[in-house]
Protein backbone atom coordinates (compact mmCIF):
# COMPACT_ATOMS: atom_id res chain seq x y z
CA UNK A 1 0.00 0.00 0.00
CA UNK A 2 1.22 3.21 -0.97
CA UNK A 3 2.21 6.23 1.22
CA UNK A 4 -0.37 8.15 -0.14
CA UNK A 5 -2.82 5.54 0.73
CA UNK A 6 -1.40 5.81 4.25
CA UNK A 7 -1.63 9.97 4.20
CA UNK A 8 -5.40 9.53 3.27
CA UNK A 9 -6.58 7.36 5.35
CA UNK A 10 -4.91 8.98 8.50
CA UNK A 11 -7.17 12.09 7.32
CA UNK A 12 -10.38 9.83 6.95
CA UNK A 13 -9.38 8.84 10.46
CA UNK A 14 -10.37 11.91 11.77
CA UNK A 15 -7.53 13.23 14.32
CA UNK A 16 -5.13 10.92 13.83
CA UNK A 17 -1.79 12.48 13.02
CA UNK A 18 0.50 12.15 9.56
CA UNK A 19 2.59 9.37 10.12
CA UNK A 20 5.93 7.67 8.57
CA UNK A 21 7.65 4.45 9.56
CA UNK A 22 5.66 1.32 7.75
CA UNK A 23 6.73 -2.46 8.00
CA UNK A 24 7.51 -4.34 5.37
CA UNK A 25 4.95 -7.27 4.32
CA UNK A 26 6.20 -10.82 3.95
CA UNK A 27 3.65 -11.50 1.36
CA UNK A 28 4.55 -12.08 -1.94
CA UNK A 29 5.01 -9.64 -4.86
CA UNK A 30 1.79 -8.14 -6.25
CA UNK A 31 0.95 -5.82 -8.95
CA UNK A 32 1.96 -2.88 -8.07
CA UNK A 33 -0.14 0.08 -6.58
CA UNK A 34 0.29 3.21 -5.43
CA UNK A 35 2.58 5.73 -7.36
CA UNK A 36 4.67 4.15 -9.97
CA UNK A 37 8.47 4.18 -9.82
CA UNK A 38 8.50 6.88 -12.45
CA UNK A 39 6.07 8.97 -10.70
CA UNK A 40 8.47 10.79 -8.37
CA UNK A 41 7.41 14.40 -7.50
CA UNK A 42 7.19 16.94 -10.31
CA UNK A 43 6.80 20.49 -11.18
CA UNK A 44 4.01 20.42 -13.89
CA UNK A 45 4.08 23.30 -16.66
CA UNK A 46 1.06 24.37 -15.22
CA UNK A 47 2.97 25.64 -11.96
CA UNK A 48 1.50 23.06 -9.61
CA UNK A 49 3.15 20.17 -8.04
CA UNK A 50 1.71 16.63 -7.61
CA UNK A 51 3.39 14.62 -5.01
CA UNK A 52 2.81 11.47 -8.21
CA UNK A 53 2.27 11.73 -11.82
CA UNK A 54 0.91 8.34 -11.78
CA UNK A 55 -0.97 5.86 -9.85
CA UNK A 56 -1.62 2.24 -10.22
CA UNK A 57 -4.37 0.59 -7.68
CA UNK A 58 -2.88 -3.23 -9.33
CA UNK A 59 -5.78 -5.82 -9.08
CA UNK A 60 -9.90 -4.95 -7.98
CA UNK A 61 -13.00 -6.97 -8.22
CA UNK A 62 -15.60 -5.80 -10.75
CA UNK A 63 -18.02 -3.31 -8.69
CA UNK A 64 -15.97 -3.43 -5.69
CA UNK A 65 -14.31 -0.40 -4.62
CA UNK A 66 -10.54 -0.29 -3.61
CA UNK A 67 -8.89 1.42 -0.38
CA UNK A 68 -8.10 5.16 -1.42
CA UNK A 69 -5.43 6.68 -2.33
CA UNK A 70 -4.14 10.46 -2.26
CA UNK A 71 -2.74 12.77 -4.22
CA UNK A 72 -1.21 15.98 -2.46
CA UNK A 73 -1.06 18.96 -4.85
CA UNK A 74 1.15 21.88 -3.82
CA UNK A 75 0.97 25.62 -5.28
CA UNK A 76 4.93 26.00 -5.41
CA UNK A 77 4.62 29.53 -7.36
CA UNK A 78 4.42 33.03 -5.26
CA UNK A 79 0.97 33.59 -6.45
CA UNK A 80 -2.43 32.30 -5.05
CA UNK A 81 -4.43 29.91 -7.62
CA UNK A 82 -7.94 29.07 -8.24
CA UNK A 83 -8.96 25.72 -9.16
CA UNK A 84 -11.49 25.76 -11.96
CA UNK A 85 -12.16 21.70 -12.25
CA UNK A 86 -10.55 18.54 -11.13
CA UNK A 87 -12.23 15.70 -12.52
CA UNK A 88 -12.29 12.20 -13.35
CA UNK A 89 -12.00 10.36 -16.93
CA UNK A 90 -13.40 7.46 -16.26
CA UNK A 91 -16.13 5.91 -14.70
CA UNK A 92 -13.69 3.58 -12.86
CA UNK A 93 -11.83 6.01 -10.93
CA UNK A 94 -14.03 7.59 -8.29
CA UNK A 95 -12.72 10.97 -6.68
CA UNK A 96 -14.03 10.57 -2.97
CA UNK A 97 -12.24 13.41 -1.33
CA UNK A 98 -11.62 16.89 -2.45
CA UNK A 99 -10.30 19.69 -1.19
CA UNK A 100 -9.00 21.58 -4.14
CA UNK A 101 -12.37 22.47 -4.97
CA UNK A 102 -12.64 24.98 -1.85
CA UNK A 103 -14.25 28.04 -1.92
CA UNK A 104 -10.93 29.62 -1.09
CA UNK A 105 -7.60 30.15 -3.50
CA UNK A 106 -4.86 28.41 -2.99
CA UNK A 107 -2.09 30.29 -1.77
CA UNK A 108 1.22 30.32 -2.58
CA UNK A 109 2.97 27.21 -0.44
CA UNK A 110 -0.30 25.69 0.18
CA UNK A 111 -1.24 22.05 -0.60
CA UNK A 112 -4.26 20.60 -0.53
CA UNK A 113 -5.32 16.41 -0.91
CA UNK A 114 -7.53 14.48 -3.57
CA UNK A 115 -8.20 10.81 -3.09
CA UNK A 116 -9.42 8.20 -5.72
CA UNK A 117 -10.71 4.76 -5.33
CA UNK A 118 -10.95 2.78 -8.25
CA UNK A 119 -14.07 1.15 -8.79
CA UNK A 120 -13.25 -1.41 -11.99
CA UNK A 121 -16.93 -1.25 -14.09
CA UNK A 122 -15.38 -4.37 -16.34
CA UNK A 123 -12.68 -6.98 -16.33
CA UNK A 124 -9.29 -6.35 -18.09
CA UNK A 125 -7.05 -3.16 -17.49
CA UNK A 126 -8.66 -0.27 -16.89
CA UNK A 127 -7.02 3.00 -17.32
CA UNK A 128 -8.22 6.78 -16.79
CA UNK A 129 -6.54 10.31 -16.04
CA UNK A 130 -7.37 12.93 -13.04
CA UNK A 131 -7.37 16.79 -14.57
CA UNK A 132 -6.92 19.53 -12.38
CA UNK A 133 -7.23 22.61 -14.57
CA UNK A 134 -6.69 26.45 -12.97
CA UNK A 135 -9.00 28.97 -13.51
CA UNK A 136 -8.86 32.76 -13.56
CA UNK A 137 -6.81 34.96 -16.40
CA UNK A 138 -3.87 32.67 -16.10
CA UNK A 139 -3.69 30.60 -19.61
CA UNK A 140 -1.87 27.60 -18.19
CA UNK A 141 -2.43 23.99 -19.20
CA UNK A 142 -3.82 21.34 -16.58
CA UNK A 143 -2.25 18.73 -14.37
CA UNK A 144 -3.21 15.45 -15.53
CA UNK A 145 -2.72 12.49 -13.54
CA UNK A 146 -2.33 9.12 -15.16
CA UNK A 147 -4.59 6.09 -13.60
CA UNK A 148 -4.27 2.72 -14.09
CA UNK A 149 -5.81 -1.06 -12.77
CA UNK A 150 -6.95 -4.33 -13.51
CA UNK A 151 -10.44 -5.55 -12.99
CA UNK A 152 -10.83 -9.07 -11.87
CA UNK A 153 -13.94 -11.42 -11.95
CA UNK A 154 -13.73 -14.28 -9.81
CA UNK A 155 -16.96 -16.10 -8.69
CA UNK A 156 -15.38 -15.55 -5.23
CA UNK A 157 -15.63 -12.96 -3.60
CA UNK A 158 -14.40 -10.63 -0.41
CA UNK A 159 -16.91 -8.34 1.40
CA UNK A 160 -14.86 -5.37 1.52
CA UNK A 161 -11.10 -5.14 0.19
CA UNK A 162 -9.72 -2.51 3.00
CA UNK A 163 -9.42 -2.42 6.90
CA UNK A 164 -8.70 0.48 9.12
CA UNK A 165 -7.73 0.25 12.29
CA UNK A 166 -7.59 2.66 15.41
CA UNK A 167 -4.40 3.48 16.95
CA UNK A 168 -3.06 1.01 19.71
CA UNK A 169 -0.45 1.04 22.60
CA UNK A 170 2.00 -1.62 21.52
CA UNK A 171 1.54 -5.24 22.99
CA UNK A 172 -2.42 -4.63 22.84
CA UNK A 173 -4.29 -6.64 20.49
CA UNK A 174 -7.52 -4.68 18.70
CA UNK A 175 -10.86 -6.24 18.65
CA UNK A 176 -11.59 -8.16 15.25
CA UNK A 177 -12.63 -6.94 12.16
CA UNK A 178 -14.56 -8.93 9.85
CA UNK A 179 -14.49 -9.27 6.41
CA UNK A 180 -16.56 -12.24 4.59
CA UNK A 181 -15.29 -14.63 1.78
CA UNK A 182 -18.16 -15.86 -0.30
CA UNK A 183 -18.39 -18.59 -3.16
CA UNK A 184 -21.09 -17.11 -5.75
CA UNK A 185 -21.18 -19.10 -7.72
CA UNK A 186 -24.42 -21.32 -7.98
CA UNK A 187 -22.68 -24.64 -9.45
CA UNK A 188 -18.90 -25.06 -8.26
CA UNK A 189 -17.05 -25.21 -5.38
CA UNK A 190 -14.03 -23.22 -4.35
CA UNK A 191 -10.96 -24.34 -2.85
CA UNK A 192 -8.98 -22.26 -0.11
CA UNK A 193 -5.65 -22.80 -1.34
CA UNK A 194 -3.42 -20.96 0.97
CA UNK A 195 -3.83 -17.32 3.15
CA UNK A 196 -1.19 -14.88 4.52
CA UNK A 197 -0.90 -12.48 6.10
CA UNK A 198 1.46 -9.26 6.89
CA UNK A 199 3.57 -9.22 9.90
CA UNK A 200 1.73 -7.62 13.37
CA UNK A 201 -1.85 -8.52 11.91
CA UNK A 202 -3.30 -11.47 12.75
CA UNK A 203 -6.45 -13.66 11.90
CA UNK A 204 -8.15 -14.54 14.93
CA UNK A 205 -9.17 -18.11 16.09
CA UNK A 206 -13.19 -17.92 15.61
CA UNK A 207 -15.41 -21.23 14.46
CA UNK A 208 -15.94 -19.31 11.34
CA UNK A 209 -12.90 -18.31 10.43
CA UNK A 210 -11.26 -19.33 6.30
CA UNK A 211 -8.61 -21.70 6.77
CA UNK A 212 -6.30 -22.57 4.05
CA UNK A 213 -7.16 -26.29 2.74
CA UNK A 214 -11.15 -25.21 3.34
CA UNK A 215 -13.44 -25.68 0.98
CA UNK A 216 -16.10 -23.53 0.06
CA UNK A 217 -19.63 -24.96 -0.72
CA UNK A 218 -21.71 -23.30 -4.42
CA UNK A 219 -22.88 -20.24 -2.60
CA UNK A 220 -21.05 -20.96 0.93
CA UNK A 221 -19.22 -18.45 2.93
CA UNK A 222 -16.86 -18.23 5.81
CA UNK A 223 -15.13 -15.22 7.85
CA UNK A 224 -11.52 -13.29 8.12
CA UNK A 225 -11.46 -11.85 11.46
CA UNK A 226 -8.28 -9.66 11.59
CA UNK A 227 -6.87 -8.31 14.56
CA UNK A 228 -3.99 -5.47 14.99
CA UNK A 229 -1.55 -6.38 17.39
CA UNK A 230 1.55 -4.15 17.25
CA UNK A 231 4.64 -4.82 18.22
CA UNK A 232 6.22 -1.77 18.06
CA UNK A 233 5.49 1.86 17.25
CA UNK A 234 4.63 3.33 13.65
CA UNK A 235 2.47 2.72 11.29
CA UNK A 236 1.50 -0.33 8.86
CA UNK A 237 0.59 -1.11 5.93
CA UNK A 238 -0.48 -4.92 5.42
CA UNK A 239 -2.24 -7.10 3.31
CA UNK A 240 -3.98 -10.64 4.09
CA UNK A 241 -3.85 -12.87 0.42
CA UNK A 242 -6.26 -15.08 -0.16
CA UNK A 243 -5.26 -17.64 -3.13
CA UNK A 244 -7.87 -20.32 -4.11
CA UNK A 245 -8.72 -22.90 -6.74
CA UNK A 246 -9.78 -20.16 -9.19
CA UNK A 247 -7.77 -19.17 -12.13
CA UNK A 248 -8.23 -15.11 -11.29
CA UNK A 249 -5.37 -13.38 -9.10
CA UNK A 250 -5.47 -14.01 -5.45
CA UNK A 251 -7.89 -11.85 -3.19
CA UNK A 252 -6.20 -8.95 -1.40
CA UNK A 253 -7.80 -7.19 1.87
CA UNK A 254 -5.49 -3.77 2.04
CA UNK A 255 -4.83 -3.12 6.33
CA UNK A 256 -3.95 0.08 7.65
CA UNK A 257 -2.94 0.79 11.34
CA UNK A 258 -1.14 3.12 13.87
CA UNK A 259 0.51 1.64 17.17
CA UNK A 260 1.99 4.08 19.91
CA UNK A 261 4.52 3.09 22.26
CA UNK A 262 3.86 5.70 24.72
CA UNK A 263 1.77 4.75 27.97
CA UNK A 264 0.45 6.96 30.41
CA UNK A 265 -1.17 5.69 34.12
CA UNK A 266 -3.56 8.07 33.88
CA UNK A 267 -5.80 9.58 31.16
CA UNK A 268 -7.15 12.04 33.75
CA UNK A 269 -6.38 13.56 37.05
CA UNK A 270 -9.01 14.68 39.65
CA UNK A 271 -8.38 17.43 42.49
CA UNK A 272 -10.60 18.11 45.46
CA UNK A 273 -11.68 21.54 46.56
CA UNK A 274 -8.85 23.69 46.71
CA UNK A 275 -8.98 27.47 47.73
CA UNK A 276 -8.12 30.27 45.54
CA UNK A 277 -4.27 30.70 45.55
CA UNK A 278 -3.02 27.64 47.56
CA UNK A 279 -1.73 25.09 46.23
CA UNK A 280 -3.24 21.66 46.32
CA UNK A 281 -1.53 18.02 46.91
CA UNK A 282 0.36 16.63 44.05
CA UNK A 283 -0.23 14.08 41.93
CA UNK A 284 1.74 12.12 39.66
CA UNK A 285 1.47 10.28 35.51
CA UNK A 286 4.15 7.86 34.74
CA UNK A 287 4.91 7.84 30.76
CA UNK A 288 6.36 4.66 29.76
CA UNK A 289 7.86 3.77 26.10
CA UNK A 290 6.26 0.17 25.54
CA UNK A 291 8.17 0.06 22.30
CA UNK A 292 11.33 -1.01 20.81
CA UNK A 293 12.12 2.39 19.33
CA UNK A 294 13.40 5.42 21.09
CA UNK A 295 11.01 8.54 21.61
CA UNK A 296 12.31 11.75 21.40
CA UNK A 297 10.47 14.23 24.35
CA UNK A 298 10.49 17.45 22.93
CA UNK A 299 8.24 19.39 25.37
CA UNK A 300 6.07 18.54 28.28
CA UNK A 301 3.75 21.50 29.54
CA UNK A 302 0.53 22.25 31.69
CA UNK A 303 -2.32 24.34 30.83
CA UNK A 304 -4.97 26.20 32.66
CA UNK A 305 -3.97 26.66 36.98
CA UNK A 306 -1.91 23.31 36.99
CA UNK A 307 2.04 23.57 36.60
CA UNK A 308 4.65 20.48 36.57
CA UNK A 309 7.79 19.15 37.15
CA UNK A 310 9.07 15.82 35.36
CA UNK A 311 11.97 13.61 35.45
CA UNK A 312 11.35 12.67 31.63
CA UNK A 313 15.01 14.47 29.93
CA UNK A 314 15.07 14.04 26.06
CA UNK A 315 14.55 10.54 25.55
CA UNK A 316 12.94 7.29 26.44
CA UNK A 317 14.39 4.19 25.53
CA UNK A 318 13.43 0.91 25.00
CA UNK A 319 10.78 -0.07 28.28
CA UNK A 320 11.92 3.04 30.43
CA UNK A 321 9.36 5.20 32.27
CA UNK A 322 9.48 8.83 33.71
CA UNK A 323 7.52 10.78 36.02
CA UNK A 324 5.04 13.91 35.68
CA UNK A 325 4.27 15.71 38.91
CA UNK A 326 1.10 17.89 38.63
CA UNK A 327 -0.15 20.31 41.07
CA UNK A 328 -3.05 22.77 41.42
CA UNK A 329 -3.16 26.13 42.19
CA UNK A 330 -6.74 27.79 41.53
CA UNK A 331 -7.01 31.18 40.22
CA UNK A 332 -10.55 31.40 41.15
CA UNK A 333 -13.54 29.89 41.99
CA UNK A 334 -15.26 27.14 40.21
CA UNK A 335 -14.27 24.21 38.21
CA UNK A 336 -11.24 24.79 36.38
CA UNK A 337 -9.83 22.24 33.71
CA UNK A 338 -6.03 22.20 32.03
CA UNK A 339 -4.40 19.97 30.07
CA UNK A 340 -0.49 18.00 30.42
CA UNK A 341 0.73 17.62 26.46
CA UNK A 342 3.50 15.64 26.06
CA UNK A 343 4.99 16.89 22.00
CA UNK A 344 7.38 13.44 21.29
CA UNK A 345 8.28 11.62 18.09
CA UNK A 346 5.71 8.70 18.26
CA UNK A 347 3.60 8.54 15.82
CA UNK A 348 0.44 10.00 17.59
CA UNK A 349 2.82 13.01 18.06
CA UNK A 350 1.03 14.61 21.29
CA UNK A 351 0.01 12.82 24.54
CA UNK A 352 -2.22 14.19 27.34
CA UNK A 353 -4.26 13.85 30.33
CA UNK A 354 -6.96 15.79 31.18
CA UNK A 355 -6.59 17.56 34.69
CA UNK A 356 -9.84 19.02 36.59
CA UNK A 357 -10.36 20.77 40.09
CA UNK A 358 -12.45 22.87 42.15
CA UNK A 359 -11.38 26.22 43.39
CA UNK A 360 -13.05 27.28 46.30
CA UNK A 361 -13.03 31.09 48.40
CA UNK A 362 -12.88 28.93 51.34
CA UNK A 363 -9.43 27.48 52.92
CA UNK A 364 -9.97 25.42 55.61
CA UNK A 365 -6.76 25.23 58.10
CA UNK A 366 -5.93 22.52 59.10
CA UNK A 367 -7.30 19.85 56.50
CA UNK A 368 -6.33 16.98 58.73
CA UNK A 369 -6.57 16.42 62.68
CA UNK A 370 -5.65 13.19 64.45
CA UNK A 371 -6.60 13.20 68.22
CA UNK A 372 -4.41 10.66 68.93
CA UNK A 373 -5.81 7.76 71.79
CA UNK A 374 -9.04 8.65 74.11
CA UNK A 375 -11.29 6.45 76.42
CA UNK A 376 -14.41 4.95 74.90
CA UNK A 377 -17.52 7.23 76.31
CA UNK A 378 -15.01 10.48 77.24
CA UNK A 379 -14.64 13.53 75.27
CA UNK A 380 -11.58 14.73 74.20
CA UNK A 381 -10.07 18.44 74.07
CA UNK A 382 -11.59 20.60 71.25
CA UNK A 383 -9.38 21.25 68.31
CA UNK A 384 -9.78 24.41 65.81
CA UNK A 385 -10.31 24.74 62.18
CA UNK A 386 -10.34 28.05 61.18
CA UNK A 387 -12.28 28.67 57.75
CA UNK A 388 -11.43 31.71 55.74
CA UNK A 389 -12.75 33.36 52.58
CA UNK A 390 -10.01 34.20 50.71
CA UNK A 391 -12.46 34.55 47.80
CA UNK A 392 -13.54 38.83 46.66
CA UNK A 393 -17.17 38.21 47.64
CA UNK A 394 -19.15 37.17 50.92
CA UNK A 395 -19.42 33.42 51.36
CA UNK A 396 -23.02 32.14 52.29
CA UNK A 397 -22.95 29.12 54.81
CA UNK A 398 -25.95 26.13 54.26
CA UNK A 399 -24.69 23.66 56.85
CA UNK A 400 -21.35 22.64 59.05
CA UNK A 401 -21.70 19.36 59.77
CA UNK A 402 -19.28 16.43 61.58
CA UNK A 403 -19.86 12.54 61.03
CA UNK A 404 -18.43 9.67 62.82
CA UNK A 405 -17.30 9.75 66.90
CA UNK A 406 -16.64 13.72 67.02
CA UNK A 407 -18.84 16.89 67.63
CA UNK A 408 -18.43 20.14 67.49
CA UNK A 409 -18.93 22.14 70.94
CA UNK A 410 -18.88 25.34 69.40
CA UNK A 411 -18.37 27.62 66.39
CA UNK A 412 -17.92 31.10 65.65
CA UNK A 413 -19.01 30.53 61.93
CA UNK A 414 -22.21 32.25 61.25
CA UNK A 415 -24.18 32.49 57.87
CA UNK A 416 -21.84 34.23 55.99
CA UNK A 417 -17.77 35.32 55.99
CA UNK A 418 -17.40 38.29 54.64
CA UNK A 419 -13.94 38.66 52.03
CA UNK A 420 -10.35 38.41 53.85
CA UNK A 421 -11.99 37.16 57.11
CA UNK A 422 -12.45 34.07 58.79
CA UNK A 423 -14.25 31.91 61.44
CA UNK A 424 -13.45 29.18 63.83
CA UNK A 425 -14.96 25.46 64.29
CA UNK A 426 -13.76 23.32 67.49
CA UNK A 427 -13.63 19.65 66.73
CA UNK A 428 -13.74 16.79 69.68
CA UNK A 429 -13.18 13.52 69.65
CA UNK A 430 -15.89 10.86 71.20
CA UNK A 431 -15.02 7.87 71.06
CA UNK A 432 -18.34 4.96 71.18
CA UNK A 433 -15.78 1.85 71.16
CA UNK A 434 -12.10 0.90 71.13
CA UNK A 435 -10.13 0.93 67.85
CA UNK A 436 -9.55 3.52 65.15
CA UNK A 437 -12.21 6.29 64.62
CA UNK A 438 -12.73 7.89 61.27
CA UNK A 439 -15.61 10.99 60.54
CA UNK A 440 -15.31 14.73 58.06
CA UNK A 441 -16.14 17.95 59.07
CA UNK A 442 -17.83 19.19 56.33
CA UNK A 443 -18.53 22.61 55.24
CA UNK A 444 -21.23 23.09 52.45
CA UNK A 445 -22.11 26.73 51.06
CA UNK A 446 -25.26 28.01 49.34
CA UNK A 447 -24.06 27.87 45.79
CA UNK A 448 -24.16 23.94 45.20
CA UNK A 449 -20.54 23.31 45.04
CA UNK A 450 -18.59 20.58 46.40
CA UNK A 451 -19.15 20.55 50.42
CA UNK A 452 -14.85 21.32 51.66
CA UNK A 453 -13.95 18.52 54.16
CA UNK A 454 -11.80 18.41 57.15
CA UNK A 455 -10.60 14.32 57.84
CA UNK A 456 -10.50 13.55 60.98
CA UNK A 457 -9.19 10.41 63.12
CA UNK A 458 -8.19 9.47 66.40
CA UNK A 459 -7.96 5.58 68.70
CA UNK A 460 -11.01 4.55 71.16
CA UNK A 461 -9.71 2.61 73.99
CA UNK A 462 -11.56 -0.03 75.74
CA UNK A 463 -11.44 -0.71 79.18
CA UNK A 464 -9.01 -3.14 78.98
CA UNK A 465 -7.03 -0.87 77.07
CA UNK A 466 -6.86 2.01 79.74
Amino acid sequence: MSTQLLLLVLVLGGGTRFLAGQSESSIPPQPAKGALPQAAQQNIASGLSASASALSFGNEQINSPSAPQLLTITNPGKSEVIFSEVTSSALDFRLVHNCALAPDPMPAGGSCGISIQFVPIAVGPRSGTITIAIGGDRSLPPLIISLAGNGTNSPVKLSQTYLTFRTLLVGMTSMPQVVRLTNRSNTDPARITSITISPDFELAATNTQCAAGNTLAPLGSCNLSVVWAPTDSGTRSGQVMIADSDATPPHIIDLQATATGVRLSSGTLRWNPTAVGKTGNSQSVEVRNEGHTPIEIESIEASGDFFQQNTCGKELIQHQDCLITIWFQPTDAGKRVGTVLIHDSDPTKVQQTFLTGVGSALDLFPVEMDFGAHAAESTSAPQIVTVSNRGIAKVNIAAVNVSGDFVIPGKTCGDTIAPGQSCRVSISFSPTAGGVRTGVLKIETDNGSVPQNVILSGTGLSGMER
